[in-house]
């Protein structure tokens, strides 16, 4: 795209003009993208801007040159003299200015814009694109990051601006999933911005097509976010205190790499975690993760490396890693222990991954690996019990058994179907924070075959299955849904098969306005959930309860091979970024669901239990990820198990909300070793 202003020069001129440019590192228009925003309704002005800088420049090429202008208001760098004389500049520009106003219509302006508005979308969740050609294909990119506060309000903020490291340039770099030189591609420039939005450690992601007609340079703009947080956190409400103390740096020395130190204590049992995560490794393109964690209820310790899938336009993947642990573990009824045991877990595996089919539209990916793992149970002792804190006597009377030792040894198979339709949404999970959900087919299929042969516990098929889909309803509202079974087979028949179905609706609904006063911000979200279990390992109970659906009742309370839950909200967003710190919300809920070891009727009708309330939100956007802290005040519409009174009021405090824009699969995936920071 050739500015207006520009487009009058002679070729030489305008060569020349572009080669001073380049020798002071700036793009030709990455500049007009800036007056554009400026001035999105008036193209008249845009053409007075661009007229004035053309003309400006095009006596400059003529004076001798200097490396900064005085003319620190025009963004352009310049080529200015100290000698040089205002009066016949300024002659030119107005004869310029006349000329393109007489010559250009709005319609023509409005024409160049990258990425023209989509009507009706809020301009944060707007996608820049441009016509695509045979001829095109993408030039250099420029990367620009802003601080932290931008510009800083006061001493503290500009203080904060000099502490923290800004992001390197190539870790953006790294992420650009398009070469110079190859053909444009507007569905690679989405995904690059997609990839850009999955690091928590920036915010505010544009990646921006400069059109120059058969060359596309990329701007990519970003903001850095304050990523050394000191963790002090105190959680309560839910039948249980939980404690923690530590440090978390989620970008240290601007090279993405996260470090984390907690010392958390959960019902007098303390633990210390560490993780180091590095998406680039060494510089490499490939990823690893190393955690433990170390306390009253044993010990863990893994290891992850590898270069995973990131992105759609991925065409291979591969990965190792390692778990080994030692563990306390408890089963539940009632909100309280019922059987205490021990567990030893040595888990080893790898695989590699390849991709087939257009990923603009849809992919197959393949797998091929092999896994190692080894389960073993044993009774806790007397010291096992002082550990956490907890009196055998004082055991629910339903008590429990071990669970037998498993141990699957064996090559993996896997297969993905993605059909690529992502929308970007904000207003979701988080404040302004855009958020990415893809509306496509998605089906997804694993097994892993242990023979005895190879000491596996006997022959034995595990397998896992998943669809889901998803679907853009009226306005900016959308809906997704998956359902997903995982089993294993053995000689006598089918064990610990876990079916679940879930799905969602959003429905951002924008602001809302009573009498001409706002209301906030409203967003509509609704959750409906099934799991169902069969022949369930001795180890394994689906639980609900206080941070998990029923947020009325303690942790925990309600246990079985079933449930079943319905959860809505309306979260409304009150107020902004204010003093560049905090943004505040609240929520309207009602949580119904419950869990049973009976029939699925006496799941709907005797084990059913309710809660609704109100909550505040607190969020803080320019912190790492966007963190959002969650007070809720629950009532219970009927006693439970756990001695709650109906109207029983509890207070509860927590990070996140109850329940995330994440499907099962996805939350799956998406697990990686980290320490639980935040309220």
């Amino acid at each position: 795209m050739t500015a207006v202003g520009l487009s009058r020069l002679p070729r030489p001129l305008l060569r020349r003009w572009q080669q001073y440019l380049r020798c002071n590192g700036k793009k030709l228009d990455a500049k007009n993208y800036d007056k554009l925003q400026l001035f999105p309704d008036s193209p008249h002005l845009y053409c007075i801007v661009e007229s004035l800088e053309a003309t400006i420049c095009f006596f400059a090429l003529f004076l001798p040159v200097r490396k900064r202008s005085p003319l620190p208001h025009i963004r352009t760098p310049l080529l200015w003299s100290e000698r040089a004389k205002f009066s016949p500049l300024l002659a030119a520009s107005a004869f310029s200015l006349i000329l393109t106003l007489c010559t250009h219509s709005p319609s023509s302006l409005h024409a160049q814009t990258p990425s023209p508005p989509q009507e009706g979308v809020p301009q944060a969740i707007q996608q820049y694109h441009i016509e695509e050609s045979p001829e095109k294909v993408f030039g250099a990119v420029e990367v620009k990051i802003r601080r932290i506060f931008d510009p800083p309000r006061n001493a503290i903020y500009r203080m904060a601006n000099r502490l923290k490291i800004s992001t390197r340039e190539k870790m953006i770099l790294q992420e650009v999933q398009f070469q110079e030189g190859e053909p444009y591609s507007n569905f690679l420039l989405s995904e690059t911005a997609r990839v850009l939005r999955t690091l928590r450690y920036l915010r505010d992601i544009r990646v921006i097509p400069i059109d120059r007609g058969d060359v596309v340079d990329v701007v990519i703009e970003v903001q850095d976010t304050w990523t050394i947080i000191p963790q002090m956190s105190f959680a309560s409400g839910d039948g249980r205190t939980r404690k923690s103390v530590g440090i978390s740096e989620g970008n240290f020395l601007g090279t993405g790499n996260r470090a984390e130190l907690l010392y958390r204590e959960d019902e007098g049992a303390d633990t210390l975690q560490a993780v180091f995560d590095s998406r680039r490794l060494l510089g490499t393109k490939y990823q690893g993760v190393v955690g433990l964690a170390n306390g009253a209820e044993g010990e863990e310790y893994l290891y992850d490396i590898g270069d995973p899938f990131r992105s759609l336009a991925q065409k291979t993947a591969w990965s190792h890693s390692a778990l080994f642990g030692d563990t306390i573990e408890r089963l539940f009824a009632a909100a309280e222990e019922r059987f205490i045991y021990r567990k030893q877990t040595e888990r080893v595996g790898g695989s590699y991954a390849f991709t087939l089919g257009s990923p603009e539209d849809a992919l197959k990916r393949f797998q091929l690996g092999f896994q190692y793992l080894s389960e073993s149970f044993r009774e806790a002792s007397a010291s096992d019990f002082e550990d956490i804190g907890v009196d055998p006597e004082t055991l629910r009377p339903e008590g429990g058994e071990l669970a037998e030792n498993r141990k699957f040894v064996g090559p993996t198979a896997g297969y993905q179907f993605i059909e690529q339709d992502f929308i970007r949404r904000n207003y979701i999970d988080r404040f302004v924070r855009v958020e990415d959900f893809n509306l496509g087919e998605r089906f997804s299929s694993a097994v892993q075959w242990a023979p005895s042969l190879l000491e596996s516990r006997e022959d034995t098929l595990l397998w896992s299955t998943s669809y889901g889909d998803g679907y853009e309803l009226e306005g900016l509202s959308f809906a997704r849904w998956e359902s997903r079974i995982e089993s294993r087979l053995i000689s006598e028949g089918f064990e610990n098969t876990i079916f679940s179905l879930e799905g969602q609706y959003f429905n951002p609904l924008g602001e809302v306005e009573i009498g001409g006063r706002s209301l906030g911000y409203h967003t509509l979200v609704f959750r409906a959930l099934l799991d169902y279990a069969d022949n369930l390992d001795f180890d394994k109970e689906l639980l609900v309860g206080g941070d998990n659906i029923l947020r009325g009742y303690d942790a925990r309370t309600f246990t079985g091979d079933k449930r079943y839950a319905l959860n809505f909200e309306d979260r409304i967003h009150l107020a902004e970024n204010v003093y560049d710190l905090i943004s505040v919300g609240m929520a309207f809920f009602a949580d119904v669901g419950g869990a049973t070891r009976e029939s699925l009727g006496e799941l709907y009708t005797d084990n059913t239990f309710a809660n609704v309330g109100v909550g505040l939100r607190l969020a803080f956007p320019k912190s790492n990820g966007e963190r959002v802290v969650r007070i809720d005040l629950a009532l219970p519409l009927r006693a439970g198990p756990d001695g709650s009174d109906s109207f029983e009021l509890r207070v509860i405090f927590s990070g996140g909300q109850l329940f995330g824009s994440r499907l099962g699969t996805e939350r799956a995936s998406s697990q990686q070793v980290g320490v639980d920071l935040g309220f």
